[in-house]
């Protein structure tokens, strides 16, 4: 890890608090009609930023991007940013947060959609569920309510309890995965997450090992496309990830072992990345030094030459990389403390992404793995605006990320900077 990276670990040990003068706001009930003047626009596409522009919002969209700002009126509230960098919202293509203040937490850091991969309880659906309901503050979460593997866990069995006789042996075969993958459909799924390789957060597991098969892989995503959802395969292992591909999931998350082969047919397919690079990194390391603890430290070393070798050669390849934290957002989680900051610092720093690059990983492409692309990820007339307001300039400190301005959700302010 270089010495830029850990100066922002260093930067967000904190993060879970916003910092004086910046202020998390009720969820209003209605979104407001905003003129966010004189902003130097980042619009996540990848284009040159543009100063001196005005961005309107109405009932929730962007409605105009210009360079006059309009009359004031007292319907609208206008607010002079002075400069400062307008983006997209940012987008974590993959997380685990479930709590209402993880969501929160999440949110303060500028993150307002993420999907959130394997669902402990269904508590990511509930907090979910409060925060579209504008209960509680927190982004827009896309959630699979659970993780489809041989070995899902007693959690898993606990929602699932039909599934139960397989509680001592393995949840296998083609029926029994599509099976599966409609009872998390039934519970609200948005994205269903298979295990294409066994894990690499535990030490009992082998994260170079295959698990479910192709054609069980298959079967998911067949079942998953008859209500129009996708699969996101978790998968460090060659084997398992090309298996996943040839099966049709729509992303590769993690993606350690990838081997050229494999990138090859991702791009002629279309297959998003997902590399969770910064949980992959000595950041994401647990922070005690049991046997268990040490073995997964030298795990991570071992892992992170590969994955970053995948990401590089995927870039050049054009195959589409998202940005994600594999975090929880949690209070206290080893992987609690990551942020999307992390993962864009890495994606510069390590993997040849320039610095408008990489917030677009962070943006659009994380709207484009979701799928809804077409409702956000960019700033432009007719998309929801989600909106972020930083001070400083992002494209050279991403430091910028970690306490934001102003953040807007679904054209609502959830939070902002005291003095705008």
């Amino acid at each position: 890890m270089s010495i830029g990276v850990r100066r922002l670990f260093a930067a967000a040990v904190g993060v879970v608090c916003l910092s004086a003068g910046v202020v998390a706001v009720p969820r209003p009930a209605l979104a407001q009609d905003l003129d966010l003047v004189n902003v130097t626009l980042i619009d996540g596409t990848g284009a040159a930023p543009r100063k001196g522009v005005t961005v309107t919002v109405r009932g929730g969209r962007i409605a105009s991007i210009v360079e006059r700002a309009p009359a004031a009126t007292s319907s609208v509230r206008q607010i002079d940013l002075g400069g400062r960098y307008l983006l997209p919202g940012l987008i974590d293509a993959h997380s685990h947060i479930e709590s209402p203040a993880a969501a929160l937490r999440a949110l303060q850091s500028g993150v307002t959609t993420s999907r959130v991969l394997g669902d402990t309880n269904l508590q990511a659906l509930g907090t979910r569920d409060l925060i579209r309901a504008g209960h509680v503050p927190g982004p827009d979460l896309l959630v699979s309510p659970g993780h489809i593997r041989p070995k899902p866990g007693l959690a898993f069995y606990m929602v699932y309890p039909r599934f139960g006789d397989a509680i001592d042996g393995e949840l296998r075969g083609r029926d029994r995965i599509a099976d599966a993958t409609r009872a998390l459909i039934a519970k609200g799924a948005d994205v269903i997450k298979v295990g294409a390789s066994e894990r690499a957060g535990l030490a009992s597991t082998d994260p170079r090992k295959q698990e479910l098969t192709e054609d069980e892989i298959r079967a998911a995503v067949t079942e998953a496309a008859k209500k129009g959802l996708y699969v996101a395969a978790h998968a460090h292992a060659q084997e398992g990830a090309a298996a996943a591909v040839r099966a049709g999931v729509r992303s590769i998350e993690h993606g350690t072992w990838v081997d050229d082969a494999t990138l090859d047919e991702m791009r002629r397919r279309g297959t998003f990345f997902v590399p969770t690079l910064a949980v992959m990194s000595p950041l994401g390391d647990p922070q005690g030094n049991s046997a268990e603890d040490v073995a997964l430290q030298l795990r991570t070393q071992s892992m992170m030459g590969p994955l970053r070798a995948a990401v590089r050669k995927a870039h050049v390849l054009g195959i589409t990389v998202a940005a994600a934290t594999d975090g929880s957002y949690a209070d206290k989680d080893d992987t609690g403390r990551i942020r999307i900051a992390h993962e864009i610092a890495m994606l510069r720093e390590h993997e040849g992404f320039t610095p408008l690059e990489s917030i677009t990983a962070a943006t659009l492409n994380g709207a484009r793995v979701a799928g809804i692309d077409n409702r956000t990820g960019s700033i432009r007339v007719g998309l929801e605006a989600d909106l972020v307001v930083v001070e400083g300039d992002p494209l050279t400190d991403t430091r910028t990320f970690f306490e934001p301005r102003l953040v807007v959700s679904d054209g609502r302010i959830v939070v902002e900077g005291a003095g705008l």
